[in-house]
């Protein structure tokens, strides 16, 4: 019996064009009205980029962002439940040596975006995260607090830089891919699932009870932990290989027709 369900938001639930359709959006308003099924947001974007989204669908459950280095409530008071940031010393290694190979950075550090103003990326992202930036010319200046995630983006050497950076890093943050050209960069311990089972463990559900679904490598931690874990079909190979199903990509509306196949039917049975 499934009593959790986490969502990842961008290629699962939410599209390229920043919408969830209406076959999607019908079945978790469902969910939440029909069943007592927890529905959770599991998410690398910002706080503030991903309330929007978990309002229109109506969770009220804390929200999980920046891969799992935040969760935090979305009802008033709006508690901070974990926030596990990158070690100041940690972050300043990791910049100068972003800064020193030209990569494009965003810093996220107390809800905020720092950017620098030659990011020829920080147009399109602020359009895609919904959430204006501020620049810096120096990073480094605003690196006054633990940033809770530092993100690359890279149109040609993010495959080098996750090499390097396992190399260079390798139990001190853990990174990973969560679009074709975003590197994120979060403290070690800190995953998707780690957050899950936090929330999880609250309300006395079992790795076995939980359903995921997500669809790029950032989302991989969760598919596998849970007990029923879904790619979508948009993801890459790698995270198919670690699903128990492959369902229908996000243009096919893959969300609602997983929860229809593994959730729906047991409704019935209760």
């Amino acid at each position: 019996m499934i009593k959790l369900i986490a969502l990842d938001l961008d290629g699962t639930v939410v599209s390229h064009e920043l919408g969830i359709s209406s076959r999607v959006l019908s079945t978790l308003k469902h969910l939440l009205k029909e069943t007592d099924i927890k529905l959770v947001i599991a998410t690398g974007r910002m706080y503030p980029s991903a309330v929007s989204f978990a309002k229109q669908i109506g969770i009220t459950e804390p929200l999980i962002a920046y891969q799992g280095a935040l969760i935090k409530g979305l009802v008033p008071p709006h508690e901070v439940i974990l926030h596990s940031p990158i070690a100041l010393e940690t972050a300043a290694e990791l910049l100068k040596m972003l800064i020193a190979e030209k990569y494009h950075i965003n810093m996220y550090i107390d809800d905020i975006l720092w950017t620098t103003p030659d990011n020829a990326f920080a147009s399109f992202y602020a359009k895609t995260a919904l959430v204006q930036p501020n620049f810096a010319t120096n990073l480094l200046d605003q690196l006054t607090s633990a940033p809770t995630k530092i993100m690359v983006i890279d149109d040609t050497r993010v495959d080098s830089l996750l090499e390097k950076l396992a190399k260079t890093f390798n139990g001190k943050l853990t990174f990973c891919r969560s679009r074709t050209n975003f590197c994120e960069i979060i403290e070690a311990s800190v995953s998707k699932w780690n957050a899950i089972k936090l929330l999880a463990d609250q309300h006395n559900i079992q790795p076995h009870e939980i359903m995921a679904i997500g669809d790029q490598g950032n989302d991989i931690s969760m598919i596998s932990g849970a007990g029923i874990g879904v790619a979508m079909g948009n993801a890459p190979d790698a995270v198919k290989a670690v699903a128990d199903d492959v369902t229908a990509p996000i243009d096919k509306d893959g969300v609602a027709i997983a929860i229809e196949k593994h959730v729906i039917p047991q409704l019935a049975l209760s």
